[in-house]
């Protein structure tokens, strides 16, 4: 069978699944830890602070008893970097080393993907282009004297795939139309500007130039390591010193954090992030052998990159020199990590040092010392209010003081709020309980907005209705393969009350029906039924479950029986409602003929046995 997206036959779809490792795909966005047969770690998809997502690598499949998404690798990817189907079965299938057939059809078939491809591609090309001019032209030495005199050596060249921009108006643009790219994908690419039509400097037969002229250039990567977009570093005294690129479909300055590619695997190897504020910083770093570091994109830090952080570690420090700008940038930081759930802290470098010219003059165990002496997010902050108020007259260190009792309103835990207070008070030489009066006069946190998941598992309806536990195990038990192909064939769809539960079943029956002579090999079904996103977030569900049964045949005998059993109660009781209703309209044919059904039901019903009980 074909699919409607892509045109890949089931066939390529298993060999693709087959070659893909799920918690490795995971793992580049989420850290997690082993738990019995599963994996856990925070959710990718929504803010929590104790891990509630969970991944199967035995069934390749993930689940998130939080926000209720699942499904597996393929899913995984369209839900996190927001492809389509095509994309997630071209990446896999790349990663995989899986062959694909030609796609057949017009060339603007699902167009969005195209475009991110050729957007891609364009990236990969001029990062090629910037490479091969710092390396290798007369008119990149300035560059390459630029970065000799800053210290960075080759290999943090090769490794950051360090580049430069020509001089020219249109270098970058004249190479890529060259090699087939076309002027409105460059431009889109953020790689070029449109020119106003009275710019007399740029030749007339382009209507577009190099938006990086004359730049260093730094490429920004995705955590897949592709290219997305540029910083362009200035090497003379032009203004601005730093441009980004624009956003676009494949960038976006909010969501992308500098170096993190490369940082992923010190992340987790030393459970923490450092936090710092320029490409240099990053790079420097790296060469003294701290790995565990990145940096925004010129731009504050927004909850996307707090999300961001969260997924790969829970520390973060950010690397600050204790000025006014180190100040205000840990306030914004405040605002959005206060109450992450994440161990917080922030290190000061001496006044005029950024982490690249402190290294470079002390060492990179000088600059650790310094990152292990740290404070947390919500001290610094409170010590910086403290330090200033002694320069203040009476009036702003009262200003001050409603500002510290402020900065005390971010956090929700009240021991951590009622320790500062009392070191305030002490520092102040003033009654703490002085700071408590005016804590409550400032308190605003009856009008804080609380949110809360609305989120409804598929296993309990919003409407309330029960979910028969024999139903929910069997289905369990049967996507996890527990069911021989007799334990199938006893199964009947009109004993499931659960319409999910019911389409499992009948998709499942129907396969063993076709597929008499053949092993039971349910996959194949299980993937199709994952094409509707109920089915697919109900089969993740149910087979990342730690459900345990003692005595799995006996289990299984014993549900089969108990919705027998069940099934024959619900149509006894519907016979009952009709022989009365009969009755009343004396319809004496009716009467005898649902007596009679009746009597035949509760003597299937006098032969059953009472099912054994699962133990989880």
């Amino acid at each position: 069978m074909s699919l409607p997206k892509g045109g890949v036959s089931q066939a390529v779809l298993q060999q693709i699944r087959d070659a893909t490792d799920i918690a490795d795909i995971i793992s580049r966005y989420v850290t997690l830890s082993k738990t019995g047969q599963n994996l856990r770690g925070l959710c990718p998809f929504h803010s929590e602070k104790t891990p509630s997502f969970t991944v199967t690598p035995a069934k390749q499949m993930f689940y998130c008893f939080g926000c209720g998404i699942g499904g597996d690798a393929l899913t995984f990817l369209m839900k996190k970097e927001g492809m389509d189907f095509p994309e997630a079965v071209l990446e896999l299938a790349k990663q995989g080393g899986v062959p694909l057939p030609i796609q057949s059809g017009p060339p603007n078939h699902h167009s969005d993907h195209a475009h991110r491809r050729r957007l891609e591609d364009l990236h990969t090309a001029a990062s090629t282009w910037f490479r091969n001019n710092l390396l290798f032209s007369e008119q990149g030495e300035p560059a390459r004297s630029y970065l000799a005199a800053r210290g960075v050596q080759a290999t943090i060249l090769e490794e950051f795939g360090l580049g430069y921009a020509l001089p020219e108006w249109d270098g970058l643009m004249r190479h890529l139309l060259k090699n087939g790219a076309s002027q409105n994908d460059v431009v889109k690419a953020g790689l070029a500007v449109n020119r106003e039509d009275n710019d007399k400097n740029i030749r007339q037969t382009n209507r577009c130039y190099d938006r990086f002229r004359n730049r260093l250039m730094f490429p920004i990567c995705d955590v897949r390591g592709n290219v997305i977009a540029f910083g362009g570093r200035t090497i003379q005294e032009d203004n601005p010193k730093y441009l980004n690129s624009p956003e676009t479909p494949l960038f976006s300055k909010g969501k992308s954090l500098f170096g993190l590619d490369r940082a992923r695997e010190a992340i987790r190897r030393e459970h923490a992030l450092l936090l710092v504020e320029g490409y240099f910083d990053v790079m420097i770093l790296h060469q003294a052998g701290i790995r565990h570091v990145a940096a925004p994109l010129g731009t504050a830090l927004t909850k996307e990159h707090m999300q961001i952080i969260r997924r790969l570690s829970s520390t973060v420090t950010f690397v600050f020199d204790g000025d006014a700008a180190g100040m205000r940038a840990a306030l914004r930081a405040l605002d959005i990590f206060v109450n992450s759930g994440m161990t917080v802290k922030v290190a000061v470098l001496p006044s005029g040092e950024d982490p690249d010219s402190f290294v470079r003059s002390h060492g990179s165990d000088a600059f650790l010392n310094i990152v292990a002496k740290a404070l947390s997010l919500l001290e610094f902050t409170i010590t910086q209010c403290l330090h200033r108020m002694s320069q203040e007259t009476v009036e702003d260190r009262i200003r001050s003081v409603d500002e510290i009792l402020r900065i005390l309103q971010k956090t929700d835990n009240r021991i951590e709020r009622e320790e500062y207070t009392r070191q305030v008070a002490e520092q102040l030489g003033v009654r703490q309980q002085l700071l408590v009066d005016r804590y409550q006069l400032l308190d605003d946190s009856s009008s804080k907005p609380r949110t809360r998941s609305n989120t409804t598992s598929p296993l309990k309806p919003s409407s309330g209705q029960n979910v028969s536990r024999e139903e929910r195990d069997l289905v369990t038990l049967l996507v996890k393969g527990e069911l021989a192909r007799k334990d199938i064939q006893a199964l009947h769809v009109e004993y499931f009350t659960v319409p999910l539960f019911r389409r499992i079943v009948d998709m499942v029956l129907q396969h063993v029906t076709e597929h008499e002579d053949e092993p039971v090999h349910l996959d194949t079904v299980f993937h199709t039924l994952a094409e509707d996103e109920a089915c697919r977030t109900l089969i993740a569900q149910l087979t990342v479950s730690n459900d345990h049964f003692d005595d799995i045949p006996a289990y299984i005998s014993g549900c089969l029986e108990a919705l027998e059993r069940k099934h024959l109660r619900s149509q006894l009781d519907q016979l009952i409602v009709q022989l009365r209703s009969a009755e009343q309209e004396n319809h004496q044919e009716d009467v005898e003929r649902i007596n009679e059904e009746i009597n035949r039901l509760r003597g299937q019903k006098a032969g059953d046995r009472p099912s054994p009980h699962p133990t989880s």
